[in-house]
């Protein structure tokens, strides 16, 4: 059968299609991308329905069956580029094999001069892929101009020995996780739960705990694009490649990994976690765990952590391949770097006008109004003896960490660094209900913050418990910090002296559905 070449437009493209299309996506092996997919570009299209006109699809095809696609959005005067600009991070080719064909992506390149496109923009094409290379030779032999930069890297690594081997080596990351884990172990309890990956739960009953970690990051419903990535989810996990890992502190969900298992690759999407607890590494742990669990599924041959350094990216993949920005145009081919200058001018002034009218409006907004001035308020108690003898923590290491994440705070010396020499810290009700921070230096115990793990009380109902706890007046602001942390005090410190109960061993609980 003779392959042919045509450009669809984005209507054209029914469900026979899109399935083929997927099965492109996958026949790539160690390739295969997720931004590849049909369930991206549809996705991407369905939350800009006005830019449908301007998508065309050029592809090669035997019979119906598709050979190599490659979307695309189109203007009237002959400029392409690759479809979802600004959301995709990386570009390729789509084709069918781990290896090109070259005689398919030539005809390929014939289409994309057929349909008039004088010039073809694709950023962060990946340089491992060597449909890459095979299409920039079919450009250049369709008569194209074409010109390679590199731009920035992927962050990936190949695991042909599994998860051991992986393990091993990033032992350092492996035993830091392991020691976190033990320390938050003595505090709160944790487990990891799988949502989607085989035989366990549904992903959508754990979407609504990683959405709301999203909301307290600062990253904010689901980034820029909060539609779009759940209905990527979704289309994802209808072909049974989407992966959610939500970790929990007892019952509250402090960490998320969200990825995709497109063949032998796992692509690692998206990391939320709870900013109040960050001491807690839950970020880093709950994406440790998750690895594990993706291995334990079976042949996984390469870890897409997707481009762009992090801490955590740096730390956990060895493989940096250089990703390319590509322009071929039919112009001569001492013409193309100025052209490239051009259009790099021409996206500038956009960026730098909308930068330069923020500046203007940050100059022009009218001050907040000045809040009135604090009240000097006081609590007096209700005898003349303690509610409860020796109330206060004893602020060893694992209440220290307690604190720090209930205050919110990145660590044990910043938190103290607003404390003064006579702070103290006590327990108020059984619970307990609040703790509270006061300064007995002064004439009058004073009430610094409080940590509230009952909302029931107002503030100044926990100053009028704390004057009754300590058998004396307590003063305070009517602007006293009142924490309200989503962690609750733990269960295996019930009582109120929380030293006579051993900590617990801190092993991360077994995972849900695995």
């Amino acid at each position: 059968m003779v392959n042919r070449a045509s450009t669809l437009r984005a209507e054209e493209i029914d469900d026979d299609l899109a399935r083929a299309w997927e099965d492109l996506v996958v026949g790539r092996g160690v390739q295969a991308d997720v931004f590849d997919t049909h369930a991206w570009a549809s996705t991407w299209l369905a939350t800009r329905p006005q830019r449908a006109e301007h998508v065309r699809v050029p592809g090669v095809f035997a019979g119906d069956r598709p050979l190599a696609l490659l979307p695309l959005e189109l203007d009237s005067t002959g400029r392409a580029h690759e479809l979802g600009r600004g959301q995709r991070e990386r570009t390729r080719v789509v084709i069918g094999t781990p290896e090109p064909r070259p005689a398919v992506l030539r005809a390929l390149a014939a289409e994309l001069r057929r349909l008039g496109i004088r010039e073809l923009t694709l950023q962060r094409m990946p340089s491992r892929d060597p449909a890459t290379h095979t299409l920039l030779t079919a450009l250049r032999e369709a008569g194209y101009a074409v010109d390679v930069r590199e731009r920035m890297t992927d962050m990936i690594e190949s695991t042909p020995d599994g998860w051991s081997g992986y393990r091993s080596r990033h032992r350092g990351f492996d035993t830091a996780i392991a020691r976190t884990t033990r320390r938050t172990g003595q505090l709160w309890k944790l487990r990891i739960a799988a949502f989607g990956a085989p035989g366990a739960r549904p992903l959508a009953a754990g979407l609504a705990d990683h959405e709301e970690l999203f909301e307290l990051s600062w990253k904010g419903r689901l980034g820029a694009s909060p539609e779009r990535r759940r209905l990527l989810a979704r289309a994802l996990d209808a072909r049974g490649q989407a992966r959610l890992y939500v970790l929990y502190a007892e019952d509250r969900a402090i960490g998320s990994c969200l990825g995709f298992r497109i063949g032998p690759v796992m692509h690692w999407h998206t990391i939320a976690y709870d900013p109040a607890a960050a001491l807690l590494s839950p970020g880093n742990v709950v994406h440790w765990r998750a690895q594990e669990l993706a291995f334990a599924e079976g042949g996984l041959a390469l870890i897409d952590l997707l481009p762009g350094a992090s801490p955590l990216k740096d730390r956990i993949s060895s493989e940096r391949p250089a990703l390319l920005d590509v322009c071929a145009a039919r112009v001569p081919r001492r013409m193309l770097p100025l052209l490239r200058g051009a259009r790099q001018v021409q996206r500038a002034v956009p960026i730098a006008t909308r930068a330069r009218i923020a500046r203007l409006r940050k100059g022009v907004e009218a001050p907040a109004g000045a809040a009135g001035p604090a009240r000097r308020l006081e609590a007096h108690p209700a005898g003349r003896v303690p509610t409860v003898p020796g109330p206060e923590l004893t602020l060893d290491q694992p209440t220290l960490r307690l604190l720090t994440v209930a205050c919110g705070r990145k660590g044990p010396r910043e938190m103290r660094a607003d404390w003064g020499p006579d702070d103290r810290w006590y327990r108020i009700g059984a619970g307990p209900s609040a703790l509270a921070r006061v300064d007995t230096g002064a004439p009058v115990p004073t009430l610094r913050e409080v940590v509230r793990y009952d909302p029931a009380y107002t503030l100044e109902a926990i100053a009028l418990m704390l004057a009754d706890l300590l058998a004396s007046p307590v003063r305070y602001l009517d602007e006293v910090p009142v924490r309200d942390p989503r962690l609750r005090w733990p269960r295996a410190w019930g009582g109120p002296d929380r030293a006579s109960v051993p900590a617990p061993a801190g092993a991360l609980g077994p995972a849900e559905g695995i």
